[in-house]
């Protein structure tokens, strides 16, 4: 009852501090905008998928119904693939930004498809959006500094040091007594818009608890710095301008040498250099022999070389043997610049090893599904499907079997 007691004493102390109040008050604000916008970014791309689902399910019909064969229905036909948002992704989008969530496929060569609006590599975000994450990583530490870093020195300016002692008996327990309130205070302005929010569209409790044990180590982390200069003989002014100055070397200096340094040791690839060798080797097979396009692609797919040989000027066969080659030439450079992006994100986890903010706004993409890997994770969902499509049509192409749309009662769905 007593530390109850003496709590209170001094939450009722730290509310008369109108500017550390009104600090708290305008971090809560923040924190309710950014929740606010993440959730209406979350249901337009909700609102997208579902309208764009529906469309593509009459398209595709559409398109079938009038295909006079195998070959024409697997060209016309479009597939709608999609990676829908998680139920925290309104507290960090991540790479969702940058990378599609949506992308209509067909059975043509896949790398133009996945990289034909690939204009850079994902690489460490100095800002980004202004979303939950970034508010967290990012501004919260500096609302921390305002609230706790003259805790001390203002007593001691003040001549109330001597007094304190006296009236407390233990000045020690007095001064975690204020931090205990401050990180409280800090608590509850982070961490209610974020439960709200996920209150109102049904997040579960674990991911919640989660992502509030992030802001909690975010908060611990902060307080444990600001107290280290706070306890210092130094003045008040000082002591603002020291913990800015950390703030400044972990949350922007540290980034941006990290980036610096990434760009120079894994420069990457750029997507545009894939979709431009498969183009170019599809585009080339128009003018090389059948046997040029036949011949490597038996020997990846040996189960059709038996089949009766292209002596036409124009078969569907070939036209797909030709765009699978574009993808298998290709995709050594492809593999590269998955491999690249993988490497650049490992690179980036050392940076947020120095550098908090990074390091939180790394953990709550992660836990959002919103991360490098989850985009990585997304694409080769698409591979697999796209595989998926190839295989089912080749039959029917290289047995050269009549169309009919009983046949397409099995064509794969993506899920």
């Amino acid at each position: 009852m007593n530390l109850l007691h003496c709590l209170g004493r001094e939450a009722g102390l730290f509310i008369r501090t109108r500017s550390s109040v009104a600090a708290l008050a305008l971090l809560c604000v923040l924190a309710s905008i950014a929740i606010g916008l993440g959730h209406a970014e979350v249901q337009r791309q909700e609102a997208s998928i579902e309208r764009v689902r529906a469309l593509d399910v009459t398209e595709r019909e559409s398109a079938l119904a009038g295909a006079p064969d195998f070959g024409d229905a697997a060209y016309a036909a479009y597939h709608l693939t999609w990676n829908p948002p998680s139920e925290m992704a309104f507290t960090a989008m991540g790479q969702r930004d940058i990378a599609p969530w949506m992308l209509r496929v067909r059975a043509l060569a896949l790398e133009g498809q996945i990289h034909e609006t690939d204009s850079f590599n994902p690489e460490l975000s100095l800002t980004g959006r202004f979303d939950y994450a970034f508010v967290m990583a990012f501004l919260l530490p500096l609302f921390a500094i305002v609230v706790m870093y003259d805790m001390v020195s203002a007593e001691r300016e003040a001549g109330r040091i001597p007094l304190l002692v006296a009236s407390a008996g233990n000045v020690r327990r007095l001064w975690w007594q204020r931090t205990a309130v401050r990180v409280l205070g800090l608590l509850l302005a982070c961490l209610v818009p974020m439960w709200l929010g996920g209150l109102i569209i049904g997040t579960s409790a674990g991911a919640l608890l989660t992502a509030s044990a992030i802001v909690l180590v975010t908060v611990l982390v902060w307080t444990a710095v600001i107290l280290v200069f706070s306890f210092r003989p130094w003045s008040s002014a000082v002591i603002a301008t020291s913990l800015t100055g950390v703030w400044l070397t972990v949350a922007l200096i540290l980034p941006l040498g990290g980036k610096v340094l990434i760009d120079y040791l894994e420069p990457g690839i750029d997507g545009a250099q894939i979709a431009l060798l498969q183009r170019e080797t599809v585009n080339g097979a128009w003018d090389l022999p059948k046997e040029a396009t036949m011949k490597p692609f038996f020997v990846t797919h040996p189960e059709w070389a038996d089949t009766r040989p292209v002596t036409e000027p124009f078969h569907w066969k070939w036209y797909y043997a030709f765009q699978q080659r574009g993808d298998e030439v290709a995709a050594e450079l492809s593999g590269a610049y998955r491999a690249a992006i993988t490497r650049r994100d490992e690179l980036t986890g050392w940076v947020a090893l120095l550098s908090p903010p990074v390091a939180v706004q790394r953990a709550l993409q992660r836990l959002a599904g919103t991360d490098v890997q989850a985009s990585l994770a997304y694409e080769q969902r698409i591979r697999i499907f796209h595989e998926q499509l190839r295989r089912f049509y080749y039959p029917f192409l290289f047995n050269e079997e009549p169309y009919g749309l009983e046949s397409l009662k099995d064509l794969p769905r993506f899920e």
